[in-house]
């Protein structure tokens, strides 16, 4: 027999309309959409990105009202950064931006992780502009840089192995 918490994950996964339902429903319930995060590190599928990408985002508004840091909201960074788009990196950069106590905790490795080179390309791509996206590249650009310099970079794999075992990411058979 399922929980709520699977059926709702269930939900998230099964796409279109479910997918819609369980993401409004978790827009406004912090720590349902908590315990789902803590679920979906440990069963995580090839699929699930749109989720976590959704997830991160309602988490980090909420975090932005209620100013207080999440554990989900660190988790999630780490499950969004899993799989290595690196058109996730202002979605990971306004997760750091969330307040001040995120921007202490949002490590730039979760950055690194969707591949430096790619990254550095999409930043330079996006802080090309004139708009808010473009001041939020530039930014971002400078965190990169800052991490770098400060030497975030010289053992990615062991980093990477860490932050798996610290959230608890668990890749599982596709969906």
């Amino acid at each position: 027999m399922m929980t709520a918490k699977a059926d709702l994950l269930a939900s998230l996964r099964a796409g279109s309309s479910a997918r819609e339902a369980a993401l409004a429903l978790l827009a406004t319930d912090q720590p349902r959409r908590s315990a789902i995060t803590w679920l979906l590190a440990g069963t995580l599928a090839p699929g699930d990105a749109p989720i976590a990408r959704a997830l991160l985002a309602q988490e980090t508004a909420d975090i932005q009202r209620s100013r207080a840091a999440s554990e989900a909201l660190y988790t999630l960074v780490a499950i969004v950064a899993r799989y290595a788009d690196p058109a996730d990196v202002l979605l990971l950069w306004r997760a750091r931006e969330a307040n001040e106590e995120t921007r202490e905790g949002v490590d730039i490795e979760q950055v690194a992780r969707l591949g430096l080179g790619a990254v550095r390309a999409t930043l330079a791509r996006l802080a090309a502009g004139t708009d808010a996206t473009a001041s939020e590249a530039r930014a971002a650009q400078a965190w990169l840089v800052e991490g770098q310099a400060a030497g975030a970079f010289d053992d990615l794999p062991g980093y990477f192995a860490w932050s798996d075992e610290r959230f608890g990411l668990v890749i599982t058979a596709p969906t």
